[in-house]
């Protein structure tokens, strides 16, 4: 390897560990509570060395979240079911161990409720809309097709589908799922989606 190829891997290599230190102290302590100090400390460098990479916080967050839709993007557009319920379905079961086995990312996705995270989750609006866009695609072909109910509006049933997965994953995220026994989780999260769907198909 070259000195230029090692030189760059190293860049490399401290970007992303500037990423992932940031991303779990965003969720650790809160965003507001993250300075880039804290954010080089974590990773034993100087805060000059962090601004090499990104100019603020802001920007750190907006690629995390960019980051965190795209994987999120990258598993559910990579099922090719011809069935539009059937793709849901699977769909269902991608995000779910998207958020289970990411915890950190989903949070600044879709839980991080604080002033800088709404700068930068506008700034990353369009990969946030193509994540739901796979479910509203899904709904759509479901409904003509004939396999959704067709008195709701497809909007109104692709958020039915979202919030309820979304709800049990924040449920979980939270602890709040101490009263339900660790060997029936997956009959939970099957039948999450179950549900969900069985109350959109015709005649149900």
């Amino acid at each position: 390897m070259g000195l230029a190829e090692r030189r760059a891997r190293e860049k490399e290599e401290l970007r992303r560990a500037i990423l992932d230190a940031a991303r779990e102290l965003f969720v650790e302590q809160g965003y507001e509570a993250v300075s880039l100090r804290k954010i080089a400390e974590r990773i034993e460098y100087s805060p000059t060395a962090i601004y090499l990479y990104f100019k603020d916080k802001d920007e750190i967050l907006s690629h995390l979240i960019a980051e965190g839709f795209g994987q999120l993007c990258e598993q559910v557009y990579s099922i090719s079911l011809e069935n539009p319920v059937e793709r849901l379905r699977e769909g269902a079961k991608h995000y779910i161990q998207f958020a289970l086995k990411n915890p950190h990312y989903y949070t600044l996705m879709f839980q991080l409720d604080e002033e800088g995270k709404v700068t930068a989750i506008k700034q990353q609006m369009e990969v946030a809309q193509r994540a739901f866009g796979f479910i509203r695609q899904g709904v759509t072909e479901a409904i003509a097709q004939g396999y959704f109910r067709n008195d709701l509006p497809e909007i109104v049933q692709s958020h039915i589908l979202w919030s309820h997965m979304h709800g049990a994953v924040a449920l979980q995220l939270a602890g709040r799922l101490g009263m339900l026994p660790e060997e029936l989780h997956p009959l939970y999260w099957e039948q999450i989606t179950e549900v969900s769907l069985q109350g959109l198909l015709k005649g149900k």
